[in-house]
């Protein structure tokens, strides 16, 4: 197939690294960082750059932008689309971006329009951390948009070619409650931790839990501001549950509640295990 990708940040660029090692898909690339473009053909992450000529020959448009140029991109892109094209966005919220496509899809009834979220990242951003390996044992989280089951198991396929573990079927307003908790409350919570006076002399007496503690801290400010603004409705419910669960340990502590204390600790392992437990349950049920 021909796989055309716009946006050779982290994910773009690792999307088209992972095409090129595993797969015989031709990839037509797009950057407006004329650097990054020279990079991603340098280190063959690309075979071509995409433009107004080879687009008319791709099969699946991946665009891996921010949330607000997703929708620009889409705009532009999908009239030059052949018919039976598939365009699949890499946002980090669904709802916004699969509204403008069931609009998109009235339009070009004859392209498919697929919502996209890798489960798959780094602490950084940008080509020059981009991976083949980054989405080896990833999931990702697809919004169909009236698509065929052909052309939903043509896009499975694909992503499956490239790494990832599986893919889950989901629906705009489930995807953006669940990132909420799973991925951007993860990135203020990291960046409310490193805040504290002590993070500047931590050397010597911090490990593992630090670490895993503080590893998302370092984020793009610009592309998570847009995203948490965009789902803030879910994401502030999601800091208000922290919160009151802050509280009781807090309260628990004032008061000198032993068993409280205890019993707080063990209830959080408990939903840890259990969390465990039925990811191992649904992760053995796809490899079978």
């Amino acid at each position: 197939m021909n796989i055309g990708i716009i946006g050779l940040g982290l994910i773009g660029g690792s999307i088209g690294r992972a095409i090129k090692k595993k797969t015989n898909h031709v990839v037509y690339g797009l950057d407006k960082d004329e650097k990054t473009m020279i990079k991603a053909t340098l280190v063959e992450a690309i075979d071509a750059p995409l433009d107004d000529a080879n687009v008319k020959d791709v099969d699946i448009l991946i665009i891996a932008l921010y949330p607000k140029a997703i929708i620009d991109c889409i705009k532009e892109y999908a009239p030059k689309l052949k018919d039976g094209a598939i365009i699949i966005d890499c946002g980090g919220n669904k709802r916004e971006i699969c509204k403008f496509m069931e609009q998109m899809h009235i339009t070009y009834p004859n392209i498919d329009f697929i919502g996209g979220h890798p489960m798959a990242g780094r602490e950084f951003s940008g080509f020059s951390h981009s991976t083949a390996s980054l989405f080896e044992k990833a999931t990702m989280l697809m919004v169909p948009i009236h698509n065929s089951i052909e052309t939903l198991y043509k896009v499975k396929e694909f992503i499956l070619e490239l790494g990832f573990e599986g893919v889950v079927i989901t629906n705009p307003t489930e995807h953006d409650e669940m990132i909420s908790f799973t991925s951007q409350l993860a990135h203020i919570v990291s960046s409310s931790y490193i805040k504290n006076p002590l993070t500047t002399t931590h050397y010597g007496f911090s490990a593992g839990s630090f670490k895993d503690m503080t590893r998302v801290a370092k984020l793009n400010p610009e592309m998570w501001t847009e995203i948490m603004l965009d789902n803030k409705d879910y994401l502030i419910a999601q800091i208000d549950v922290l919160i009151k669960n802050l509280e009781n340990f807090k309260k628990a502590m004032q008061e000198n509640d032993k068993e409280e204390l205890s019993k707080l600790l063990d209830e959080g392992r408990a939903i840890k295990e259990e969390a465990e437990k039925l990811r191992n349950e649904k992760t053995s049920q796809r490899i079978k």
